[in-house]
């Protein structure tokens, strides 16, 4: 929590988290085999939770008339980690941390995405091999934006992260 006693905020969660990946072992191997590389023995070895921002080209297809649409979007990653094997190849989880009050922006489960291949390999990104995304949030927001919610790779809850890092629970966990 705050100095002030308030709940914590969203950049307070990322920055918890990112500490808790870098410096505790094994919450980072139990985080890391949530995701598509379960089973692999790595260490987080690069961590940014200062939102790394860029403009990500993303290819959607129009609803209406089933056209490919391009554009070029702001974009962040509110956490992004980079893990290295023991044979040098590093995975990234670009990370999402949702607020139980918050909601997703107009494109940004598929930004996600499309940020994997357009920042492997960029050394100030951790010069990663191979990434997934991650959406970290209450049950409660995974639930009322179940459709978007699936976009993300993998889901992890603030209620599973709690019980490995104490100010998760303090979060809300309902609207």
């Amino acid at each position: 929590m705050s100095s002030n006693g308030n709940l914590p905020t969203e950049a307070m969660l990322d920055e918890a988290l990112a500490h808790a990946l870098l410096e505790q072992p094994e919450f980072s191997a139990w985080f890391l085999d949530r995701t598509k590389f379960r089973g692999e023995q790595a260490r987080c070895v690069f961590c940014r939770s200062d939102n790394p921002w860029s403009a990500v080209r993303l290819e959607r297809c129009d609803s209406v008339s089933g056209k490919v649409e391009v554009s070029v979007e702001q974009c962040e990653t509110d956490v992004l980690a980079v893990f290295e094997t023991q044979g040098r190849r590093r995975l990234a989880l670009h990370i999402e941390n949702k607020l139980a009050g918050g909601s997703f922006t107009q494109f940004q489960p598929e930004l996600y995405g499309a940020r994997i291949s357009q920042w492997k390999g960029r050394p100030k990104l951790g010069q990663y091999d191979d990434g997934t995304t991650v959406l970290v949030a209450p049950r409660a927001f995974y639930e009322r934006n179940r459709v978007d919610a699936d976009k993300f790779e993998t889901y992890v809850s603030h209620e599973d992260i709690a019980e490995r890092i104490s100010v998760f629970g303090t979060a809300p966990r309902r609207v």
